[in-house]
């Protein structure tokens, strides 16, 4: 999927703008915000729920907006406008055998059966845990090329979590398919997501490969003579903390070089310490005020 200048605006506010991006299969791409930053219009925007003010949605080359039967290929259940409430599971396989052509109904039976999902089961008496499971199995049973799951782990317990979590991995691996989640959850994002998406302002403000961040990137606390933080850090580094002298900052493109230039700078305190997705979320979308209510100042 390849999306070129996606643009969206909800009541004579801009909420996407300037969306360049493409999607590889077989990966897992997590989506990175705080509320309101328009994760859910991303998702809108994509499924075809909302008109795009500007810009193009590409699968094989293809303009979706074009051929619209190209929309099987994404799955999203948009959880503000959630129609299943109302309906047996019989019903909802019948909808959903219609609405994707792929549909396999062979595995979503075995899935359904295994997980204890009765054909006659409501879906509005179905515990939360349960509805999670079951929107994950729909999605996946779906066979659409691209899953979009908007908070896919939100209350669910450890034990519906887990199985959850398996449905899906074991899906991408045998199928190539790609996933966007979004989630509050950066801890378990990390476990499983190829890549993150930081949307900001309007626009995906950072994309990071977990791999090369993971490679590249060091999170460093630091202690210098004086509370005169040197240039170098300023001009290397994202802060996260900065109480008294004691600096915690994270360094994208750490090198050899530049440890020994820090270390030149000679530093009472040099730690290396575990660098986090939620480390990266924090430096990059905390603003200036929540820096400060840490008792630091800016760098």
């Amino acid at each position: 999927m390849k999306i070129e200048n996606l643009q969206k605006g909800i009541d004579q506010q801009d909420i996407l703008q300037d969306i360049n991006l493409t999607l590889k299969q077989g990966e897992i791409v997590g989506l990175i915000g705080r509320n309101g930053s328009g994760k859910t219009t991303f998702f809108r925007s994509l499924a075809g729920h909302y008109e795009l003010d500007q810009g193009k949605i590409f699968i094989n080359q293809e303009d979706i907006q074009i051929n619209k039967i190209l929309r099987q290929k994404i799955f999203y259940i948009d959880e503000q406008y959630n129609f299943l409430s109302n309906y047996s599971l019989n019903k909802l396989l019948f909808f959903y055998q219609h609405a994707y052509a792929d549909f396999n109904k062979e595995k979503y039976l075995s899935l359904t059966k295994k997980n204890k999902l009765h054909p006659h089961l409501k879906y509005r008496a179905m515990s939360k845990g349960m509805q999670g499971l079951y929107k994950t199995i729909l999605a996946i049973c779906s066979n659409a090329e691209y899953l979009l799951l908007d908070e896919p782990l939100d209350g669910l317990d450890v034990i519906v979590k887990k199985n959850v979590l398996g449905i899906l991995l074991e899906d991408v691996s045998e199928n190539n398919r790609s996933i966007i989640i979004s989630s509050h959850n950066l801890n378990e994002l990390e476990s499983i997501i190829d890549r993150a998406l930081i949307l900001k302002h309007t626009r995906i403000q950072l994309d990071y490969h977990l791999e090369a961040l993971r490679e590249n990137a060091r999170k460093i606390q630091l202690v210098f003579k004086t509370k005169k933080v040197p240039t170098l850090v300023k001009e290397n580094s994202q802060l996260l903390h900065f109480q008294g002298r004691v600096i915690t900052a994270i360094f994208e493109n750490y090198t050899e070089e530049l440890q020994t230039l820090i270390q030149a700078e000679q530093p009472i305190l040099f730690e290396e310490l575990p660098l986090t997705l939620e480390d990266v979320f924090e430096a990059n979308l905390a603003n200036k005020n929540e820096v400060n209510s840490l008792g630091g100042v800016i760098l």
